[in-house]
């Protein structure tokens, strides 16, 4: 658009100087013609002769120019052209007259143009030429405006449209490598096309942040494998030891040492093997291993497992699982994301609290939520609880690292889901809404 206004505006100012000099040079011929014209009878009536037998003289001399001359009143004395009294008596200076000023012209002339002086008796002298061609060629400029308007505009939509084109296929190709990048897949590059443009040279910039990204994620995923064998490894043996002199022990005083180191070295062992869970989640690569997912099968097995291990701990249980519902994911990852969120119901209520999972398809959506009426989490703190290690004072006594939540946002952001945890008035309810398997063109 902003091309054809650029390319329409540049006709235009063409067009407006074009007419000017054109227009302005017939009407220059014109004036300096009727001028001359009446000059020569203005003279003719220096020796006495009367306005209207001068007129009459130079209409037998000069047939194509029309004269008009009136009395002080308007009324007619003589002339070619025949002029209303009070249209002639308001006449003065330079006008064109056409039909359409309710003058009546002679056959084949399309508008006259002259000028109207006064004489020194009171009577009135009009004398015109001819200014057909001066219309004739005003209306073959307007037409011939109009014309090139329309090509300009078309031309200006249709390389704007080609220029848009290109444009998107650029951005869109740099969209491309980003999705790609937040799939997990740093290998891509966006490719040039050779010219050197602006999009070249962002292509080269992002694509040699691309390779510095790429080098940073290789750099972390080594050290987080150093990690792995050089820290996990030690507080295995470590463990192994521990359970070695505890059996070998009979003092049932260092026993029960032994016993809580053990467990503080497991519970070093989890946190650790937590924060390697999360950050592969975090960089993306386990959505290469998606695939169709029956989660009302997932969550049935689920509340099979967890409804022994609620009304055990004085809890009660009920959940309502729509069937067949099918979405795009990791299995092991989703099983994992909503035993947390049954665990962390279990682990932070009270004995008596109803705790309740249900799964249903809204607005396109399989909504999936864990709910119960325990104490809850203040509203203000529902986001901090999702960032790792973040325990509430309430539920410090409870044990665990404050992982839980943090596994659970992350495998949430892994599948485009969206977490959003709630007020249940009372008690906590945190709900997910996975996009339909269908928006992702895949069957079930």
């Amino acid at each position: 658009m902003l091309a054809a206004g650029v390319s329409l505006f540049g006709a235009v100012v063409v067009f407006g100087i074009i007419y000017r000099a054109s227009e302005g040079t017939v009407r220059n011929e014109i004036e300096r013609t009727a001028s001359s014209e009446q000059a020569d009878v203005i003279a003719d009536t220096a020796g006495g002769e009367s306005m209207a037998a001068a007129v009459t003289a130079e209409i037998a001399t000069s047939p194509g120019t029309f004269y008009a001359v009136g009395a002080p009143d308007g009324t007619m004395l003589g002339g070619n052209l025949k002029l209303p009294a009070a249209y002639l008596k308001s006449l003065r200076g330079w006008r064109t007259l056409t039909s359409a000023d309710g003058i009546k012209l002679p056959p084949h002339v399309a508008a006259v143009r002259g000028i109207t002086i006064g004489l020194r008796d009171g009577e009135i002298l009009f004398v015109g030429e001819s200014a057909g061609g001066l219309i004739a060629m005003n209306q073959l400029i307007l037409h011939a405006f109009l014309a090139v308007i329309l090509v300009t505009v078309l031309l200006g939509l249709a390389g704007g449209l080609l220029v848009a084109q290109a444009s998107l296929r650029r951005v869109e190709a740099i969209s491309a490598a980003s999705r790609r990048i937040i799939a997990g897949d740093f290998s891509g590059r966006i490719a040039l096309n050779g010219s050197g443009d602006e999009f070249d040279h962002l292509a080269t910039s992002l694509n040699d942040m691309l390779a510095r990204i790429q080098a940073l994620m290789e750099n972390l995923r080594q050290v987080t494998n150093d990690i792995a064998h050089d820290l996990r490894s030690p507080l295995a043996r470590l463990r192994e030891r521990l359970e070695l002199a505890h059996r070998e022990t009979t003092n049932p005083a260092m026993q029960a040492v032994f016993d809580e180191a053990i467990a503080q070295v497991d519970a070093g062992l989890g946190i650790f093997g937590a924060m390697l869970r999360i950050a592969e989640i975090e960089a993306g690569a386990r959505r290469r291993g998606f695939a169709a997912v029956d989660v009302s099968k997932l969550l049935a097995e689920l509340a099979e497992t967890y409804e022994t291990v609620i009304e055990a701990n004085q809890k009660q249980f009920g959940a309502a699982v729509a069937p067949e519902l099918v979405i795009h994911g990791d299995q092991e990852l989703l099983t994992q994301m909503f035993a947390n969120l049954l665990e962390n119901a279990i682990q932070h209520t009270p004995e008596g609290t109803r705790i309740s999972l249900s799964a249903r398809v809204n607005a396109g959506l399989a909504e999936i939520c864990v709910a119960d009426n325990g104490p809850g989490i203040p509203e203000h703190e529902h986001g901090r609880v999702l960032q790792r290690f973040v325990r509430l004072d309430a539920a410090r006594h409870g044990g665990g690292a404050g992982l839980g939540l943090a596994l659970v946002a992350a495998v949430a952001e892994l599948h485009g889901c969206a977490l959003q945890l709630a007020d249940n008035a009372p008690g906590l309810r945190v709900m997910l809404g996975f996009p339909a398997l269908e928006q992702h063109g895949l069957k079930a």
